[in-house]
């Protein structure tokens, strides 16, 4: 009896124990961290190349791997996913939005592109309903509903509260809360977001102090996401209790490419004050950043691994986003069909107006200088036969495969006179300049044909490289490709 007595006492003691034990965690002791920043409209490779790297369609397959293996991940965009002005970039921002829910981002901070830099306003396609600062939200481990939209600095001009929630707070699938804040840094918003949308970009001195202390209270650690270039000697290097800063705009023009046959290449991890700093590496959606981070009983960092994962051939493009991206290229074409149709009844109003014969006019205006290769085959039969073998005379399959035979950034380096006045226009309206021809790189031969004579069309090393470039085509050999075309 009295055996037992002791033994309950000493269990009772030791619940006791446990229950009065401040703190002990029942969260990961580890996160992996993915993010992207600077896309600039790279919504997709163009497949042109086995070199080409980079879109959401190969991103999303890299992160249903990772998300299968792992509760702990987060997904984050840094700003600048949409990039130049126009009818297509704003197709390009629509899909890049699209692509921030269907890939499940977890929160995105805007960058100067989405803000209006270039005169057109991108972030209305990417915000939601306005939700609570600080809200907890769950981070499924499949994909997420909408991608909420941070910014902790940007007002409109006289008002105390910010235009965005300024951070949020994620919580992944095994319990751990992060808090993220979004950042932009003026310098890339002057002057033209005061003259133009009567917006105003404070120092982060202001908003980040009160800030973090009010995330510190609902999360285990605090990432700062700052649009910007990170300054040792600025207030966020001097702010406590962040735990980490990713900083999302590129403060030079140098890459990190992975070695030969391979597509995970190591970054750098810095410091900036107390805080762990990461500079993003992955400007033009080329790659996705990874961060592999791990952490102590009492949720502090203790390491941090960066690798860049480049989005290579190796992956292929998940079939939600080729969905996506067929339905972006039906666009572009209805788009390029009617630019090119407006613009022939304009010219036509135009010349009517003036007293002048449409039907002549047309015949006049439409007439193109180039002949094509059916036509150069009469006097060099030889030399079109080379040319009928090589992938030169099959270039717009590589688009056709894709549906991209439609888009103007796309089909210059894959048809005949696409800069040329009355050269290629669209796939529809002047099919039979389809392809990389011989006046592709030899000049428009109409005036050669009515007067033949040597020394015509002249090409060589460096009109190969007008679409043979080193970010296209990084090992190209002028010599070995010449030695299969030489004519």
């Amino acid at each position: 009896m009295k055996a037992k007595l002791l033994i309950l006492v000493a269990l009772t003691a030791a619940l006791s124990s446990i229950a009065a034990r401040p703190g002990k965690p029942t969260t990961p002791s580890s996160l992996i961290l993915l993010y992207t920043s600077c896309a600039n409209g790279q919504i997709r490779s163009c497949n042109c190349t086995k070199f080409r790297f980079g879109g959401y369609g190969r991103e999303m397959t890299v992160l249903k791997g990772i998300r299968s293996k792992s509760k702990d991940v987060l997904l984050i965009e840094g700003g600048d996913a949409c990039g130049g002005a126009g009818v297509q970039a704003s197709l390009k921002a629509d899909v890049a939005s699209q692509a921030m829910n269907t890939l499940g981002y977890g929160v995105m901070v805007p960058g100067e592109e989405e803000l209006g830099v270039r005169g057109t306003r991108y972030i209305d396609k990417f915000t939601a309903a306005p939700s609570g600062s600080g809200k907890t939200q769950s981070v499924s481990s499949k994909t997420a509903s909408r991608c909420p939209v941070i910014c902790a600095n940007l007002f409109k001009r006289g008002s105390d509260k910010p235009l965005f929630p300024p951070y949020v707070v994620l919580k992944t699938a095994a319990g751990l809360r992060v808090a993220v804040i979004g950042l932009i840094d003026e310098s890339l918003c002057s002057p033209w977001l005061g003259t133009t949308y009567d917006q105003v970009v404070k120092d982060p001195k202001e908003v980040l102090p009160a800030l973090v202390k009010q995330a510190r209270a609902k999360a285990d650690i605090i990432v700062v996401v700052y649009h910007g270039v990170a300054d040792p000697a600025s207030s966020l290097a001097k702010t406590k209790g962040i735990d980490l800063v990713l900083t999302t705009h590129p403060d030079d023009q140098n890459r990190i490419f992975p070695a030969k046959d391979s597509n995970t290449v190591d970054a750098p991890v810095g410091k900036l004050g107390s805080a762990v700093l990461v500079k993003s590496e992955t400007s033009t959606n080329w790659c996705l950043g990874r961060l592999d981070i791990s952490l102590s009983n009492d949720r502090r960092i203790t390491s941090v691994k960066h690798k860049l994962l480049y989005l290579d051939r190796s992956y292929d493009e998940d079939p939600a986003m080729v969905k996506v991206y067929d339905d972006y290229n039906e666009k572009v074409k209805q788009a390029t069909l009617a630019g090119a149709s407006l613009f022939r009844q304009n010219a036509e109003a135009m010349l009517a107006q003036r007293g002048l014969n449409i039907a002549d006019m047309r015949k006049r205006l439409h007439k193109s200088p180039f002949v094509t290769a059916g036509k150069c085959k009469d006097c060099h039969p030889e030399i079109y036969e080379i040319w009928s073998t090589s992938q030169h005379a099959r270039a717009m399959d590589t688009l056709k495969k894709t549906h991209q035979e439609y888009d103007p950034e796309c089909v210059q380096c894959h048809v005949t006179g696409a800069v040329a006045r009355n050269g290629f226009a669209n796939a529809k309206d002047t099919p039979e300049l389809a392809n990389v021809q011989c006046e592709a790189c030899h000049g428009a031969a109409e005036t050669h044909i009515a007067k033949p004579a040597r020394g015509f069309g002249q090409a060589g090393e460096q009109t190969c490289r007008s679409c043979h470039t080193t970010e296209r085509t990084p090992d190209f050999d002028y010599s070995v490709a010449w030695a299969k075309i030489m004519h």
